[in-house]
């Protein structure tokens, strides 16, 4: 019976957007609850930066100049539409909408997906994150942040390795379809499919896949050039009196389409499918919090290997949180040089094991409902076997955290 509940709610949630306009729908529609909410970021940067190095006309590296202070702002705007039927089963719409446009200017769309939430547990379908990365258990941060933080602009890196992040991001707002199971004892797994990455957020999303189309704007990226992704995940989490305890574990996979398989072999390199997986920690006691994790990425081709962990410690007493956060991302193989990988500065030999090493202090101080001012306070170590790539950095951060 739960099977057949199971997909009834799935063909209702991806079509019954599409019958919106009969008249039965039209009643139903009244019984949607709209909701409004978001969040707005604003602070100022203070840093002493060592500038990455780029090559000017006669070929010299030479490094650039790091601005030592920049303001910051960040906004999303939510709105979601719901209602409960008889059954008790939730379905409903969400979007939201990011309000600087992800750096391009105006409003764009930054997910939106229908779904339906009961005792069967929740269905998605849109363009949403995917299960392990919904499920993934991050280290706690009383600052700014270092795991996938959305303002991790504090400092630039040298080397040219990205910002850390441990969950994992192959479909990351591609049109997918989720399910998460219900909790049991603390349980809970869940599941998602992807057809194609370039099917995505921010798009009308009427996609047709053709893969010869790819061959010319195909980059070998990880985030636009998989398809056929399939994702898995378990997270268990309980509380016992004052002692809590958060558990994960997940993978993403996909392969190349056509256009990306022929520039990564047109380069000498094997494409293989890729793997990514994602593990995370986190124990409670009291107003303490301590959590790791741990991420683990093939890149999808031979010769390659990227390791990135965090880990961070908080303390809350009354309206003050405050705690150190640690973050480390290091790549491995024969093949770091490859132009694929490194378009830029990876032909004159910048990458041989590059390292990132990130340490955070961070603080915040609810100041007032849904409103809370945060500073961090990092430091930035980045290793390369090039010494031209090699630098560090200290930065702070500092300002006021918003939701509504």
């Amino acid at each position: 019976m739960k099977k057949m509940l199971l997909a009834a709610t799935a063909a209702a949630v991806v079509g019954g957007v599409a019958v919106a306009g009969s008249p039965v729908q039209a009643q139903e529609a009244e019984g949607f609850q709209l909701q409004i909410g978001g969040f707005y970021n604003a602070l100022a940067v203070v840093r002493d930066n060592d500038g990455p190095p780029r090559l000017n006309p006669a070929g010299q590296v030479k490094e650039q100049q790091i601005r030592a202070y920049d303001f910051q702002q960040r906004a999303r705007y939510t709105i979601q539409g719901s209602q409960t039927l008889d059954n008790g089963m939730t379905i409903g719409f969400h979007t939201q909408y990011e309000a600087m446009g992800g750096g391009t200017g105006g409003m764009s769309n930054n997910r939106a997906y229908v779904y339906a939430d009961g005792g069967f547990g929740r269905v998605n379908f849109g363009t949403m994150y995917s299960a392990p990365y919904l499920m993934h258990v991050s280290p706690p941060t009383a600052g700014w942040g270092i795991d996938d933080t959305g303002h991790s602009q504090g400092m630039a890196a040298t080397n040219n390795m990205r910002g850390i992040a441990t969950p994992t991001y192959y479909i990351n707002r591609s049109m997918n379809f989720t399910y998460m199971s219900p909790r049991f004892a603390g349980f809970q797994a869940g599941f998602t499919f992807a057809p194609d990455q370039r099917n995505r957020e921010n798009m009308n999303n009427r996609f047709i896949g053709n893969l010869s189309a790819q061959n010319a704007t195909a980059t070998a990226s990880l985030g636009s050039d998989l398809q056929n992704l399939f994702g898995l995940s378990a997270n268990y989490q309980q509380s016992f009196d004052q002692f809590s305890v958060g558990l994960s574990a997940g993978f993403e996979t996909g392969t190349w389409n056509q256009g990306a398989k022929n520039l990564i072999q047109g380069v000498g390199l094997n494409d293989k499918r890729a793997w990514t997986y994602g593990l995370g920690a986190n124990v409670g006691f009291g107003g303490l919090d301590a959590g790791v994790a741990y991420n683990w990425n093939n890149m999808g081709m031979s010769g390659i290997k990227t390791h990135q962990v965090t880990a961070g410690l908080t303390y809350t007493v009354d309206r003050f949180t405050f705690g150190p956060s640690f973050g480390a991302a290091w790549m491995k193989g024969s093949n770091q040089n490859n132009p694929v990988l490194n378009p830029v500065i990876g032909g004159i030999g910048q990458n041989n094991n590059p390292r990132t090493y990130v340490y955070d202090f961070g603080a915040r101080y609810a100041f007032a409902p849904g409103v809370n001012l945060v500073g961090s306070v990092q430091y930035g170590d980045f290793k390369s076997g090039n010494s031209n790539y090699d630098g560090n950095a200290v930065a702070g951060l500092f300002g006021v955290q918003m939701n509504f």
